[in-house]
């Protein structure tokens, strides 16, 4: 049989206190950092959860988009013509010759076709609706700004105004880019 000393005793006891604080501090680690990876799975959790939200709030404005668009071309039957290329009825015509949008145009038809490279249109058709799709977010732009009252004091809709008016422009832009042919 083996027999400690005492001064063997106390080195075993103190290899077993610090064995046993070691485990104890280690069991505390990892009920911290298993807490902290809870955390970390809930958050990641909750992250999918927006994205799925932000892809759903995606699709609908998306199809909102849609809707706009076929929408304007129902009301605006009135303004165009559905030949091809799209023009002006008589009171299209009308329209952007009594509310002075021509007199505008013409002062800024050339500021107008640079916003419209900038969209890089590539056929006439892309011309046709990149500049309707121009002429529809244009209703802050201050050169058209006299349009408002006009389309006030006569009941008429500014932003169909400015529609009507994609026409012109569509026609002069592909004045200058004799290039689109097809």
């Amino acid at each position: 049989m083996v027999e400690f000393s005492s001064m063997d005793k106390s080195i075993v006891g103190g290899l077993i206190g610090a064995g046993a604080t070691f485990v104890v501090g280690l069991i505390g680690y990892l009920v911290f950092f298993g807490r902290k990876f809870e955390k970390i799975d809930k958050l990641e959790k909750e992250q999918d959860k927006q994205e799925e939200k932000i892809d759903d709030f995606s699709t609908d404005i998306a199809t909102l988009k849609e809707f706009k668009a076929n929408t304007e071309k129902i009301i605006d039957q009135q303004i165009y013509k559905s030949k091809s290329p799209i023009s002006l009825t008589d009171f299209g015509k009308q329209l952007i010759t009594e509310s002075g949008f021509n007199e505008i145009f013409e002062q800024e038809k050339d500021n107008l076709v640079t916003k419209l490279e900038e969209r890089n249109p590539t056929t006439q058709y892309d011309v046709q609706e990149k500049a309707r799709l121009l002429m529809s977010e244009l209703v802050d732009y201050e050169p058209f700004q006299p349009l408002k009252k006009y389309a006030f004091e006569h009941g008429k809709d500014y932003a169909q105004i400015l529609r009507a008016g994609a026409i012109p422009l569509r026609d002069y832009y592909l004045e200058k880019h004799t290039e689109i042919t097809n």
